[in-house]
């Protein structure tokens, strides 16, 4: 399929970092991530075209992961024997690997589709990012217009990624345990996340 040579590079072109952008100034503005909820994110999923999509952005919501290391999942890279399930992300950004833990609605997500399907060969997914992205964007629609999630918000494939790490920070996953869990080689880049989430233990209603 033709498109530009930034979308042919890894879809640079159709998932904007916002993070920072270059005001006309020269100054550089730092955005916040983007983020939803945990009910606007179970809505979304709900939302999802059928169930490869549902399955891939629970993915990506429930352990955190870059879209281009969900679809790189193996069944060989997945371990549900145990009491601690995890997953096996091999060679993620900076060509690290790493355990991520599951959680156990993944956990029944994977079974089920394990269930139904047959995954002892290949990648989990046989999509690409563009395929993915309009799977968020086509469940983001019909939950706007189910009124789970306001208008106008961006979502992206990212968000969900975006989403896990405040979602963990909030409820009570150690700074350092979410780096770990996220696959970032300094602590400095997880740290943005508690931008998202400033008073994570409520202190400011305490104060007299």
């Amino acid at each position: 399929m033709p498109g530009s040579k930034n979308n042919r590079r890894g879809g640079r072109g159709m998932y904007p970092k916002t993070n920072n952008l270059q005001h006309k100034s020269g100054k550089i503005r730092y955005i916040l991530p983007e983020y939803l909820e945990a009910t606007e994110i179970q809505a979304l999923i709900r939302s999802a075209p059928h169930a490869k999509a549902k399955l891939l952005m629970t993915f990506q919501w429930r352990a955190g992961l870059r879209i281009s290391e969900a679809l790189a999942i193996k069944a060989n890279d997945i371990t549900l024997d145990g009491d601690r399930p995890t997953i096996h992300v091999r060679q993620g950004k900076g060509r690290r690997d790493r355990l991520v833990p599951i959680h156990p609605k993944l956990v029944d997500a994977i079974q089920t589709a394990m269930a139904f399907g047959d995954f002892r060969r290949g990648p989990f997914f046989t999509v690409n990012r563009t395929t993915a992205w309009r799977w968020v964007k086509t469940a983001l629609q019909r939950a706007t217009e189910l009124g789970s999630i306001q208008p106008g918000k961006y979502v992206g494939t990212h968000t969900l990624r975006h989403s896990a790490a405040r979602h963990w920070l909030a409820h009570g996953i150690p700074i350092n345990v979410a780096q770990k869990w996220l696959g970032h080689s300094s602590l400095q880049v997880t740290l943005r996340y508690l931008e998202l989430l400033p008073d994570p233990a409520g202190d400011m209603a305490r104060i007299p």
